[in-house]
């Protein structure tokens, strides 16, 4: 099985056309994070850690899927996400 990170190097190694199956995994492995790690924190943490406009950011790249743009969203998400979970957990256990 592939990371994260290999397969958005390999979708953009041919972003012109990517291949459909594999972008779909690489949503579903973002979002399938994205979901396990907010069931392991408190409701009221999850504004904290999701991204910016994460809701119209999704709608976006759902409404345009298999596109470039969307690869780099959704890479983007993945990113400020991990970041902000990351740093919501240091900021927790400081308290």
């Amino acid at each position: 099985m592939m990371t994260i990170e290999a397969m958005y190097e390999k979708l953009l190694e041919n972003a012109r056309r990517p291949d459909r199956k594999l972008y779909d995994e690489y949503e579903h492995a973002i979002l399938a994070h994205i979901d396990a790690t907010l069931h392991d924190m408190d409701a009221d943490a999850h504004i904290h850690v999701l991204p910016f406009n994460y809701q119209e950011r999704m709608a976006y790249i759902q409404s345009r899927p298999y596109q470039y743009h969307s690869i780099i969203q959704l890479k983007g998400i993945h990113e400020e996400f991990t970041k902000k979970a990351a740093s919501y957990r240091i900021r927790k256990n400081r308290d």
